[in-house]
């Protein structure tokens, strides 16, 4: 009966965290480029369980099998389906149609993001709205003019002349850390990507499907109160066995 309180509780954990999950996911559908994360049960660790035998001369464990205490949610991956095209017609705005990431410069190393609303700063640098340069495979792109160009695999060129082409990586999900809405660093090592395509003057939108959020939010909602409901049966169960058997 303890045991089913501990498993019951740690049931209602499961579903807090999966409802911030789901919570972080339609708050941000508005935003470019953004990844819907993905959380997904899986139970603790089985441990061993023993009977000990008490006698005369000592005692004897006996091993009677395994069990296991409760659920957890693993977070962190992401999705990497394709969000829908926006067009803007803004020259600073870039799309990836294919599978990969814009690699960005922050103060803490390389990021990769989705998002390709970029702008050029003072200098006619290409950066984040953040502030963080847009990488090439030369470095920082720029200067630029504001008729710059990028061709469909990535390639800047300005006043008739070759710039730098843009790095395009690509990472598995399961390597993905996101950092803030839209930024991921990487578990592992990252390669360029082979055939990268780029749509200038449209962004990518969140691919976070709504309906399907909500779907999942009352889901996990009713999984609460169903473990909610367990908690206080089980409580009441404890209460009568402490209270009116002792009395008998």
């Amino acid at each position: 009966m303890i045991r089913g309180l501990y498993t019951s509780a740690l049931g209602m954990l499961a579903t807090q965290t999966q409802s911030e999950v789901i919570g972080d996911n339609i708050a941000n559908v508005r935003t470019p480029g953004y990844k819907e994360e993905l959380a997904s049960n899986r139970a603790f660790d089985s441990i061993l369980t023993d009977r000990i035998d008490s006698g005369n001369v000592g005692s004897e464990v006996t091993p009677i099998g395994s069990m296991v205490t409760g659920v957890s949610v693993d977070r962190g991956s992401v999705s990497n389906a394709q969000g829908a095209l926006q067009k803007t017609d803004l020259k600073t705005d870039l799309a990836l149609t294919s599978p990969g990431y814009f690699v960005v410069k922050t103060p803490q190393g390389e990021r990769y993001t989705r998002n390709g609303h970029f702008k050029l700063n003072a200098n006619g640098m290409l950066q984040t709205p953040d502030g963080y340069a847009v990488q090439g495979q030369k470095g920082s792109i720029g200067p630029l003019s504001p008729d710059f160009s990028v061709t469909a695999d990535g390639t800047v060129n300005d006043k008739g002349q070759v710039v730098d082409r843009l790095r395009i990586v690509d990472i598995p999900e399961t390597a993905l850390t996101r950092e803030g809405q839209s930024l991921y660093s990487s578990s592992q090592a990252v390669q360029g990507s082979a055939n990268p395509q780029v749509l200038q003057g449209s962004i990518e939108a969140s691919n976070v499907d709504l309906s399907g959020q909500m779907v999942q939010m009352m889901t996990v909602m009713k999984a609460y109160e169903a473990n909610q409901k367990v908690i206080q049966t089980q409580d009441e169960m404890l209460s009568k066995a402490v209270n009116d058997v002792g009395k008998i």
